[in-house]
């Protein structure tokens, strides 16, 4: 019999190169190389369960599994748009039954959107964020009764889990006010960094690689991430103008930004007077991610509300001194190894980014610090952590 079944479904969407993806890669690498790190953690008895991978959402259960753990994702299937909503749908719909065919002592699902409608399984749920809950008023439609719905969908997924990981003990605080979660349900596992991936060290033709793709040509500073208004771009762009840093270093917003954000941002980068200096890359394939990271003089995101804020850390692990907010989980992540903005306005902000840019000293010491405080956050470190909370929901069901 298995003993848990870990849901790698969110691998055949647009998911698996962001928060979710990267999540299920990096714990499901780890847990599938378990054998060489257990003796680490004598306390764990991980070395005997019988883990697996959910492979596909539907279907029969014979080849819907992967006991190695290396599922990468089918790559074929590119899910996104009104199609990524009825795939959610189906994943809802058919999950639960397939589960119960397969009939694992636990289940873990990683991404809560899919979780199923048949919740007879019993199950760990992991919790990212509740952002549409915490930022109604951003996230959900002015519609009357919006927020109570969205309240109860997330009550029907946390309430009814066996267990409950919370990515950061800010995640783990909002479950307990916005859900009325009993504390001792809820494990805190903090992600991990690929430290493979990003690191300080890179090839010798990145600059020039940089410069010839997407014609970023340093010295720079670095936002990378999406465009929703909780990252507080068109107030970086104008601290960026007020801090006068713009004769000095470009500004560089990397990532998912559509079409009507753009011209906003642009609209607000010719305002502060900054247009010849601010660089709008929209989406940026994964291969220039950590190159970005290794060659800008700093990595700037001031977002005022993350579930774990694994970009600061990556950005950290490739020698980027940061600047962040002390919001949320960010404060707790990125601990003294970063400047932290303790309010979001222009001037405190401006003065933040005159610091960085002006001072090669702070920004060594940052650097530092960031590279020393990173190599805290593994994968190995996430799975045992997850293997522990593994082990108390299987012997609370025994007990």
């Amino acid at each position: 019999m298995i003993d848990v079944l870990i849901d790698m479904t969110a691998l055949n969407t647009t998911s698996r190169e962001r928060g979710i993806g990267r999540y299920v890669r990096g714990l499901c690498g780890a847990l599938s190389e378990r054998e060489r790190w257990l003796g680490q953690y004598p306390e764990l008895r991980g070395k005997n369960l019988e883990l697996a991978g959910l492979i596909r959402h539907r279907g029969q259960a014979a080849g819907a599994l992967d006991p190695t753990l290396r599922f990468a994702g089918d790559l074929e299937l590119k899910v996104s748009g009104f199609r990524y909503q009825r795939h959610k749908l189906q994943r809802r719909l058919y999950m639960g039954g397939l589960l119960s065919r397969l009939h694992p002592r636990l289940a873990h699902l990683p991404d809560p959107p899919g979780t199923p409608f048949d919740r007879r399984q019993r199950r760990i749920v992991t919790c990212h964020d509740l952002i549409p809950l915490v930022l109604a008023d951003e996230y959900l439609s002015p519609l009357p009764g919006a927020r109570l719905l969205q309240r109860e969908r997330d009550k029907a997924r946390y309430k009814t889990a066996a267990r409950i990981i919370a990515i950061s003990e800010a995640t783990r605080r909002d479950l307990i006010e916005q859900l009325d979660i009993s504390p001792e349900r809820i494990d805190v596992v903090h992600h991990g960094v690929d430290h493979e991936r990003f690191g300080a060290r890179g090839a010798a033709d990145e600059p020039e690689m940089l410069r010839a793709d997407l014609g970023v040509v340093g010295p720079y500073l670095l936002y990378l991430g999406a465009g929703d208004a909780r990252k507080n771009l068109p107030l970086l762009i104008r601290a960026y103008g007020q801090s006068g840093v713009s004769r000095d270093v470009s500004l560089v917003l990397a990532g998912p930004l559509g079409k009507r954000r753009q011209q906003q941002l642009s609209q607000i980068a010719a305002e502060s007077g900054v247009t010849d200096r601010l660089h709008l890359l929209g989406y940026t394939d994964e291969k220039y991610i950590a190159p970005l990271y290794r060659h800008c003089l700093a990595h700037v995101f001031p977002s005022s509300y993350e579930g774990f804020g694994l970009t600061v850390l990556e950005a950290m692990a490739c020698g980027a001194p940061t600047l962040t907010t002390a919001f949320s989980s960010l404060g707790e992540v990125a601990g003294d190894a970063a400047l932290t903005l303790k309010e979001l306005r222009e001037e405190p902000f401006a003065l933040e980014l005159r610091r960085l840019v002006s001072d090669a000293e702070l920004r060594a010491e940052l650097r530092r610090r960031g590279l020393q405080h990173v190599q805290g956050f593994t994968w190995e470190r996430c799975a045992a952590q997850t293997l522990a909370c593994y082990q108390r929901a299987l012997a609370e069901a025994a007990s």
